[in-house]
């Protein structure tokens, strides 16, 4: 017979592992999202950088990639939200940075 701790710890475990596994398919769709909203190639100069308080931050390696990414906004955003209901997003913030180096 297994003890309350062992139990609870299975039970804990399964949820922050579901929650894991649903934090790596948003960030992986950025990918599938630039690419369906016609740019691919921004995927190789952009990443989401987090999600905080429901906005999604975004970071470009190029001005010009946050431009390009600024004209495409709403469609990302409203394909993020489709996809992701329960992240609430509200909002998407772009940022220049490093691109997709940690």
């Amino acid at each position: 017979m297994k003890q309350a701790g062992e139990v609870l710890s299975v039970i804990f475990d399964e949820r922050l592992m579901k929650k894991a596994r649903g934090y790596s398919r948003f960030f992986d769709f950025w990918t599938e999202a630039v690419k369906n909203n016609g740019i691919a190639a921004a995927a190789d100069h952009s990443r989401i950088k987090e999600l905080d308080r429901g906005i999604m931050i975004i970071e470009a390696d190029h001005p010009g990639w946050k431009q390009i990414l600024q004209t495409k906004q709403g469609m990302l955003l409203n394909d993020f939200r489709r996809r992701f209901p329960e992240l609430e997003i509200s909002g998407i913030s772009l940022m220049l940075g490093y691109g997709n180096s940690e």
